[in-house]
């Protein structure tokens, strides 16, 4: 191998065909070896599925000098000889490419491999170049040449690195001595690729161009339009309703026409081809009865007939308008009306593996000459008692002009047309658009002007004055409803206050009659004298806090002001655990945390009542439960137990938790729970929580809860002094 020191682009280019090359002969040597296989084991129906695992490989399998087996058949050798060399590439020329083979010897039959890499064709035309053959690539004017010697050249090796041959860049002047050289063919089906296009253009193909302008132009313009809304609206969730109709409805009615046309199109190509490959198997049949008349007594063909063969082919080509072409039963071209194509190079000597290798008796398929594909029929030469001597080959090539003008034809009928349907869509999507826009512009402003309970006048009867008539219906109702609810709510909130005075005269007197059962249990014990005091104190305490509710509820039922001061939270909390302790339904209350000072702020005199409504509430809740407790926990919260951005985390907090076994909130009542006169119980006026929270936050804490089915825990935050 050879190591390429240049950097240009030709160097570059010549190092990638160098490894294309190396990556086609392994894969050659592989298929080889499996051909190899299915030779040895005389399994010669899997050697056309080896033989095209990769098309751009071609292999030929003589038997001696009987060639019985080709994988493609448009590589023409007809004036070249292959050097009898035995498992190594070499270079090798076509008639009508260049590139490397390789041959192998397997008993009595041999493999010749054949890797083309550039076409090389004598005649070339517009259509009809030599270029590189797939996979590999590069520019037209490089050459490939055996001799090393020359100057601009850069050497090519064989993956075992042994030479191969030189890719040649030809200078200006090279190339204008390689030119393209035209000959006339006198051809029906090939006269269109042989020619030399005359590079002007026509009038249809101006207007095509001026449609195809018109349309860009439209969509550019759209497009334009549809950016600016973008950004004067700041996104499309920010524009106005008949913005986003026209922004969304414009590019699908052009979507959609865009796609008919294309299929449109694509079906015209396709019927045209359809209808060409019919024609051409009827003239392939009408030249197989001519040719069975003709050679009614024949029972076989050789060369001898080729030249009697070519007369009458010559005279029914004219018939018939087509290239006739015929092949033995060996698959050797015999006769054609056209014997130049051959000796030129241009046509292969053998008939399409495709057609010969298969069972079908007519066959209508593509073949190719260079990167031209063209049609061609196929079907059996018989004679009087139709047994078959040979076949015939009818080729039709469609040229480009031909497709060309053909389409160009259909494209000019139908794109007026579809340049006015998708102007009038566009029209009436914007017609329609504003339409809408405009029955909702009319009964916004209405709605901006109008005042609350007046009707909204609007003439049609269509979605929006269904709305409409719903509306004013509405605010009927409304007005009628506002009227009640009025009086109303104003019946309702003398309800409310009975029920909060209500409510808050029986918080004290729960722990009033708890005091006084306990005094008549420990009457005429020792404790007696001790607890007497003690209980006398809080039911003068409690006293106290019904007068302060009396006075609070005089001042317009209000609910008890908040007074925050610096309260001994933990005195207050165990002196309330130790008289809740002692309940009616003896579920025992523990309290985990100091005995006393713990200072806070909060309202001396009301703080006991939200230890007693959150208590109370859990009482309640386990009513009747097995194995219920209730656990009140006292302590600074630190950074994390803080509820981030409802608490200042720069100050202090003390933490206050009242947990519970019972059977937890409902889902559907946790957003209630502190709403006032809300409650899930017979009795009670649901303000005890909702009195606690205004308690709580009136002293600048916080009162949250969580629960669950196993419990809930309320959560009483207040500043630290």
């Amino acid at each position: 191998m050879i190591a390429f020191s240049s950097c240009n682009s030709f160097d570059a280019n010549a190092r990638r065909l160098q490894r294309t090359l190396n990556e086609q002969q392994k894969k050659a040597e592989v298929l080889t070896e499996h051909l190899k296989t299915a030779i040895q084991n005389n399994d010669f129906d899997s050697i056309w599925h080896h033989t095209h695992a990769d098309n751009s490989i071609i292999f030929y399998v003589y038997k001696g000098k009987q060639l019985v087996y080709w994988s493609n058949s448009w590589l023409s050798a007809s004036n070249r000889s292959i050097q009898y060399i035995y498992d190594k590439w070499q270079y090798m020329q076509w008639d009508n490419a260049v590139g490397i083979c390789h041959r192998v010897k397997v008993g009595d039959y041999q493999i010749v491999v054949a890797i083309p890499i550039k076409y090389n064709y004598a005649l070339t035309s517009t259509q009809l170049h030599n270029g590189f053959i797939p996979p590999f690539r590069g520019k037209e004017h490089w050459n490939l040449r055996l001799n090393q010697s020359q100057n601009h050249v850069i050497p090519i090796f064989s993956n075992d690195g042994a030479y191969l041959f030189s890719l040649e860049e030809l200078s200006k002047e090279e190339m204008e001595q390689q030119s393209s050289q035209y000959e006339v063919i006198e051809s029906f089906s090939y006269q269109s690729l042989l020619a030399v296009d005359k590079q002007d253009t026509t009038f249809s193909r101006i207007k095509i161009r001026a449609y195809y302008v018109i349309v860009f132009t439209m969509i550019a313009i759209l497009l334009i339009i549809a950016i600016g809304s973008l950004i004067r609206y700041q996104g499309f969730r920010h524009m106005r309703l008949g913005g986003k109709f026209q922004i969304v409805l414009t590019p699908t009615v052009m979507v959609i026409l865009l796609s008919i046309f294309l299929v449109s199109i694509e079906h015209s190509q396709r019927v045209f081809i359809e209808t060409q490959q019919l024609r051409l198997g009827k003239k392939a049949q009408y030249v197989q009865m001519a040719l069975q008349n003709m050679y009614f007594w024949d029972m076989n063909l050789s060369p001898s007939n080729t030249s009697a063969l070519n007369i009458d082919l010559r005279d029914m080509s004219f018939a018939y308008e087509t290239d006739i072409h015929v092949y033995d039963l060996h698959g050797r071209l015999i006769g054609t009306s056209t014997p130049q194509l051959f000796e030129k190079g241009i046509l292969p000597p053998y008939i399409a593996p495709e057609v010969f290798f298969s069972d079908a008796k007519k066959l209508v398929q593509y073949d190719h000459i260079g990167n031209v594909r063209y049609l061609s029929a196929y079907t059996e030469f018989i004679n009087g008692n139709y047994t078959q001597m040979g076949y015939i080959a009818l080729p039709s090539f469609i040229s480009q002009e031909e497709m060309a003008a053909h389409l160009q034809g259909f494209i000019l009928k139908l794109l007026p047309l579809y340049i006015l349907l998708l102007i009038g869509s566009i029209i009436v999507v914007w017609i329609v658009s504003n339409r809408v826009t405009s029955s909702l512009s009319m009964v916004t402003t209405q709605l901006q002007d109008n005042k609350a309970g007046q009707h909204i006048h609007y003439p049609y009867s269509d979605e929006f004055g269904e709305m409409v008539g719903h509306y004013n219906q509405m605010m009927d109702a409304l007005a009628d409803s506002t009227e009640r609810l009025a009086r109303s709510e104003r019946e309702m909130a003398w309800r409310t206050m009975a029920r909060q005075v209500a409510h808050e005269i029986n918080n004290p007197l729960t722990p009033m009659k708890l005091t006084l059962q306990q005094l008549q249990r420990t009457k005429g014990t020792e404790r007696f004298e001790e607890y007497f005091n003690e209980s006398t104190q809080l039911l003068i305490d409690q006293i106290d806090t019904l007068s302060h509710i009396a006075q609070s509820f005089s001042s317009f039922a209000k609910m008890p002001e908040v007074k925050p001061t610096e309260v001994d939270v933990a005195a207050k909390l165990f002196a309330f655990v130790a008289l809740m302790s002692n309940n009616q339904d003896n579920i025992p209350i523990r309290y985990v945390g100091p005995e006393s000072g713990v200072i806070a702020i909060a309202d001396a005199d009301q703080i006991t009542q939200v230890f007693t409504n959150i208590v109370r509430n859990a009482l309640q809740a386990m009513e009747g439960r097995p194995n219920s407790d209730i656990i009140i926990i006292l302590k600074s919260a630190n950074s994390k137990s803080i509820i981030k951005n409802e608490l200042d985390t720069t100050k202090q907090w003390i933490k206050i938790s009242f947990s519970d076994n019972g059977p937890g909130i409902p889902v559907e009542m946790q957003e209630k729970v502190f709403i006032p006169n809300f409650t899930t119980k017979n009795t009670g006026a649901g303000l005890g929580l909702p009195i606690s929270k205004n308690i709580v936050e009136g002293s600048g804490g916080k009162i949250c809860f969580q629960t669950s089915e196993k419990g809930t825990t309320f959560f009483v935050y207040l500043q630290k002094k």
